[in-house]
């Protein structure tokens, strides 16, 4: 029903947009690192049981597997990507960029779903592709002898999207032909892994987390196993992976949640192109949401 993937996506919105907004203390204590890999194993943790009462697969045949795999790497890429952005940059100006990542699930869904775009759609993705354009560029900066025009966090920003997009549609997809359980353990506890192994292979540094912080690497995790559900239920309740590009697109409304926190508690500006900009985003994948539907 596409009236339970709205409310479900309004959801995944509410916990994935104040988790991010939690983030950014988080990532300035322990480091981006440290923070994708254990709030990915913790939201997986969280995440496991409710999901054993939607029924236990059978195993994966191997192109299942494979895709799992692309799940567990994609979703590990796009939060580093996401964190580290949000380390060096504003909350306000990252997040817009890594909540567009509709425009690439939309058109990763043509491909994957083959489902044809309207002149709506169409007139939304190049909407969302000027609104990135607008945030990610500062223009105090053009022609400036420093050289740098490109506003901190915002390369990281475009790859979480673009690998956000490709981790939802292989989720969607995953759920639509494996089951419901293992999409999403690779989701979290497969991308924690990822995370893991790479970072010994890195160097990175891996310590427990401890203290303040752990409460809100707790809270943190909730959130995103909470987000991630309402995500999973959304395609459960349809019985069909024809809302995933609804609730994708919902899903990026979680913008309205972190920048809404940050103008208010951490007291951030921004200049009239990246108020604009920010607009302009929120405006288009609103947009996506209804040419979508």
């Amino acid at each position: 029903m596409v009236s339970s993937a709205i409310i479900l996506g309004l959801a995944l919105a509410f916990c994935f947009g104040t988790s991010d907004f939690l983030s950014k203390g988080l990532t300035g204590k322990v480091g981006f690192y440290r923070t994708t890999v254990y709030t990915l194993a913790t939201s997986g943790a969280i995440a496991t049981v409710p999901l054993l009462l939607l029924g236990v697969p059978k195993l994966p045949s191997l192109s299942g597997v494979a895709v799992l795999v692309l799940i567990s790497t994609s979703t590990f890429v796009a939060f580093l990507f996401m964190y580290r952005g949000y380390q060096r940059g504003h909350l306000s100006v990252v997040s817009p960029i890594v909540n567009s990542f509709p425009i690439f699930s939309v058109l990763f869904a043509v491909f994957v779903l083959r489902i044809d775009l309207s002149y709506g759609v169409l007139l939304a993705l190049g909407g969302v592709i000027f609104g990135i354009l607008l945030v990610s560029t500062d223009f105090s900066a053009l022609g400036s002898s420093s050289g740098r025009s490109l506003t901190p966090g915002v390369p990281e920003a475009i790859l979480a999207a673009f690998f956000f997009a490709v981790g939802f549609t292989s989720l969607g997809y995953a759920e639509e032909t494996v089951g419901y359980l293992f999409p999403v353990l690779a989701a979290r506890l497969g991308a924690a892994s990822v995370g893991l192994l790479a970072g010994l292979a890195l160097k990175q540094d891996l310590s427990p987390i401890a203290g303040r912080p752990l409460l809100r690497l707790l809270a943190m995790g909730t959130l995103e196993a909470s987000g991630l559900l309402a995500f999973t239920l959304a395609l459960f309740y349809s019985s069909s992976i024809a809302v995933l590009p609804i609730t994708t697109t919902l899903g990026g409304m979680g913008v309205v949640f972190t920048v809404g926190f940050a103008l208010i508690f951490l007291k951030e500006r921004v200049g009239a192109n990246y108020a604009v900009g920010i607009l302009v985003l929120i405006a288009s994948v609103a947009a996506l949401l209804y040419f979508t539907a």
